[in-house]
């Protein structure tokens, strides 16, 4: 198993993730992600807010990979 760490990043700064979590593989890392993200998302909606929101995904070497959503309102 290795880490992963979740930063989280929304306009308000970057939360780092400095403790980790042990995960089989980068592909559970990955669900955790896009789960971390639709719960952002959800919150932001909630709130009426708009936003870009990314978690990125790091390992003891460096970064794995990225998820992200922008939220916004377009009047048409």
């Amino acid at each position: 198993m290795a880490r992963f760490y979740f930063d989280f990043y929304d306009a308000a700064g970057i939360i780092r993730d400095n403790a980790g979590e042990e995960l089989p593989s980068a592909t559970v890392a990955l669900k955790e992600a896009l789960e971390m993200v639709g719960q952002a998302v959800k919150d932001l909606t909630s709130r009426q807010s708009e936003g870009r929101i990314a978690v990125e995904v790091r390992d003891g070497e460096g970064p794995v990979l990225k998820v992200s959503a922008t939220i916004e309102t377009t009047s048409l």
